[in-house]
């Protein structure tokens, strides 16, 4: 089908298809991806996401690699947290965090593209 049609029918039928294309689409799925993409826009969490795709690490790792103070490192994984980027769990008196499937799978394609 031609884009932007003269017609009138053609032109009726062909918004319908692209409107109901555009239905599919939900208001509550781009802000989550969005948010997604926006944890990637910090330097410091794209370190921190790129440190936990090698492995779990706890806070006090996190902190000694990277030589940030420890408050900066636990607010950027809260954030990370909050938008399904890095999970976390207690082992001992720690606190380890790991990054989810979908984060990984980003890193590693981003990485891929050289």
């Amino acid at each position: 089908m031609k884009c932007c049609p003269k017609d009138k029918n053609i032109k009726k039928e062909w918004t319908e298809k692209l409107e109901g294309e555009s239905s599919n689409i939900s208001n509550n799925r781009v802000i989550e991806i969005s948010n997604f993409c926006k944890v990637f826009s910090h330097p410091l969490r794209v370190k921190i996401a790129l440190l936990l795709n090698n492995g779990d690490l706890c806070v006090c790792e996190i902190v000694s690699v990277l030589n940030e103070k420890q408050n900066l490192i636990s607010h950027n994984l809260s954030i990370m947290k909050k938008y399904r980027v890095v999970s976390s769990y207690n082992q001992s008196k720690y606190k380890y965090y790991r990054i989810e499937k979908a984060a990984a799978s980003v890193l590693d394609t981003i990485s891929s593209c050289k």
